[in-house]
């Protein structure tokens, strides 16, 4: 294993639910993906890779000099050893740059396999303190993916007594339970969070009543996509990124192998684009406002900087899902000329309509453009069509020049 770190590097570590979109994390400017198998990860509702898919994923990072981070990370039941032996048996001599685990377990497995692969603590394993860091890199553990709960003057005073990489979660959803660890789904579904099964019941729509402590009530708001007493707001610690730069923080992960291809290629690029401005001593303020307007582009609940304090002393907001645009489709590749493009569709487009395309950002230079559809043919019928449906290919012109590796959405409201 290599020694233990060089702490001037940041790194922005993309979700990849499945093949597809490690491809486009690696256009959009990520510097690590992580994925999981079929087995032993903590989202077994995600797309996730098949072995071939491993490969070929495996392929696209060494192209594009991204570091691959795989997945077990699930909790083992005593009747799941067997089955992680032979599933570990089956990917020990793939060249990951990384497999994360939260039990010890696993790890135990995986050191007595002999894997090659560096070693990575999830967030699962509640990480706080540097002596905490101190036994796990005893183990084998090269970086640890801090707990949720630490603050940045706690992450400053790790960072004085330890050399570990450290990461933390810089963007996307929180969990209401303590380092994600929660029994809620299984409760109340059958389905472990802890074994990548969660239901995301904390979603749900509840009601609460408190009969014999009238003086300690809890005030639920609705509105008109339901009333939530447990869901969390999404994380956004993009105006903060140079102070946990300051701090040590060398890995900065995007939550989301659930989400969208658009999700992935939009917050990794801003993500990266900022950290690029700031590794080079460049205006990150005069770029913040884009960062915040396109971080508004995703779909997200509000947004928190702060796990603590995000309900302001018990107070409660409602904390709908924001949409201000929806993905449409990406290009596939260039057309014949400067202004054509092969998409692929996720949701209609039609024809004469002005739609976004935004590409990745790893320059000053932002590319992102408005464009107006003026023709629309369909690849399998090669005939000009009015409306593109989703889950086709479309050869598609525009009334300007576009570049590579675009991928279009429609603004739903405009932004002030």
């Amino acid at each position: 294993m290599d020694s233990l770190m060089n702490r001037n590097f940041t790194e922005i570590v993309s979700p990849a639910g499945n093949l597809e979109k490690l491809k486009i994390a690696v256009k959009y400017g990520a510097d690590a993906v992580y994925f999981g198998g079929e087995k032993f990860n903590l989202r077994d509702k995600a797309g996730n890779f098949t072995f071939d898919d491993i490969e070929q994923g495996l392929e696209t990072c060494r192209a594009g000099s991204v570091k691959p981070v795989f997945l077990l990370n699930s909790f083992l039941h005593e009747k799941d050893i067997k089955t992680a032996e032979e599933y570990i048996d089956r990917i020990k001599d793939y060249d990951f740059h990384a497999i994360m685990v939260s039990d010890p377990g696993m790890l135990t497995l995986l050191k007595e396999k002999n894997v090659k692969a560096n070693l990575h603590l999830s967030t699962q394993m509640s990480t706080l303190n540097h002596l905490s860091i101190k036994l796990w890199n005893s183990l084998g553990i090269r970086r640890i993916v801090l707990a949720r709960e630490t603050t940045l003057d706690e992450i400053k005073m790790i960072r004085d007594h330890t050399d570990s990489e450290i990461e933390i979660f810089a963007h996307g959803a929180l969990c209401v339970s303590y380092s994600g660890r929660c029994l809620l789904s299984r409760f109340l579904s059958g389905r472990d969070a802890n074994q990548g099964s969660c239901s995301h019941p904390c979603r749900w729509n509840f009601s609460l009543v408190e009969e014999k402590r009238p003086g300690n009530h809890l005030e639920i708001i609705e509105h008109s996509s339901g009333t939530e007493i447990l869901s969390s707001k999404d994380l956004n610690l993009i105006e903060f990124l140079p102070d946990y730069i300051n701090a040590g923080v060398n890995a900065f992960k995007i939550e989301g192998r659930m989400k969208s291809l658009y999700h992935t290629a939009n917050v990794t690029r801003i993500y990266k684009h900022a950290a690029l401005t700031i590794s080079n001593n460049g205006n990150f303020r005069e770029f913040l406002p884009f960062y915040m307007r396109e971080l508004d582009l995703i779909s997200h609940r509000p947004y928190t900087s702060d796990l603590f304090n995000e309900f302001e002393n018990m107070g409660f907001s409602q904390i709908p899902y924001i949409k201000n645009a929806l993905f449409l489709g990406y290009f596939i590749s260039k057309g014949k000329d400067e202004t054509e493009a092969i998409v692929k569709t996720f949701n209609p487009v039609y024809l004469n309509e002005d739609i976004d395309i935004i590409y990745p950002v790893t320059g000053p230079q932002i590319k992102d453009s408005t464009v107006r559809v003026v023709e629309i043919v369909d690849e399998e019928e090669s005939t000009a069509v009015e409306m593109a449906r989703p889950g086709k290919f479309y050869t598609m012109t525009f009334d300007k020049a576009i570049d590579n590796d675009g991928i279009l959405r429609r603004r739903l409201r405009i932004q002030d």
